[in-house]
């Protein structure tokens, strides 16, 4: 419990700073309610990890770069959820057939909302907060074609010899490449029946920015069309929300 309430309170004192900007030790305990004792030896722990520094011009404490980059990343995150949710349901009742929504952790794609529950042709369950490596499926080959050069590369470096999942769908680099050149000259990453046997799916990028924020995806038994038959029926509707999504990240940001 105490390792709980120190992670709690580092949380708080993170977001205090967000908030303020620059803060003494001082000042941030009694904002806290926190004892000084306390506050300062997150402040250290924090500032040893790189994401707090301290400045003995003014004795004051600042967020660091790395943590102000993470804030916005997960402020990017947060906010694109939010707007791509709605579409995501409209599109399933649109196609009728499942659909997720995911972003990209360190080589993974996480799923943070799906519609398998409540599509009448789902056969699978599919789970919340689950895990796919990047390469296993149709949402991480999609961000992994239409993200930065930079961050692909430092996605795929080393790729084969940390073997997280994804390797044996890919015998070569060359291979990777040569999905990486289809998926953007398609316009989708896909996946056909070479992880789950029974379905397919293709899904498309959320972008912004010049960065993949988020991927959307539908996915079909593969019994019961052909592929060409469902990237036929089923990419414009993907694509329209895709485009629907980005549109109004866009006029938001106009707005702010």
């Amino acid at each position: 419990m105490d390792n709980v309430r120190t992670i709690s309170r580092g949380i708080d004192l993170l977001e205090f700073l967000n908030r303020s900007g620059k803060a003494t030790g001082a000042h941030i305990a009694s904002q806290l309610g926190l004892s000084r004792p306390s506050t300062y030896r997150i402040l250290e722990t924090l500032t040893a990890c790189g994401v707090v520094r301290y400045s003995e011009k003014d004795n004051k404490y600042a967020l660091d770069w790395s943590a102000q980059t993470l804030a916005s990343g997960l402020t990017e995150r947060s906010r694109v959820l939010c707007v791509a949710t709605p579409y995501l349901y409209e599109l399933q009742k649109k196609v009728q057939w499942p659909t997720d929504l995911a972003i990209h952790e360190n080589g993974v794609m996480v799923v943070k909302e799906l519609t398998h529950p409540i599509s009448p042709y789902s056969i699978e369950s599919g789970i919340v907060g689950s895990r796919h490596p990047v390469l296993c499926g149709s949402l991480g080959r999609a961000y992994i074609s239409f993200c930065p050069k930079g961050e692909r590369d430092a996605i795929l470096k080393n790729f084969f010899s940390r073997c997280t999942g994804g390797y044996e769908y890919f015998n070569s680099m060359q291979q990777i490449e040569w999905m990486i050149a289809k998926t953007r000259a398609d316009g989708f990453g896909s996946r056909q029946q070479d992880v789950n046997a029974e379905t397919s799916s293709i899904a498309v990028p959320i972008r912004f920015l010049g960065r993949v924020l988020a991927c959307m995806d539908i996915s079909w038994i593969a019994s019961a069309m052909s592929f060409d038959e469902a990237v036929k029926k089923f990419h414009a509707p993907l694509d329209e929300a895709r485009r629907a999504v980005e549109r109004q990240l866009a006029a938001e940001t106009m707005l702010n």
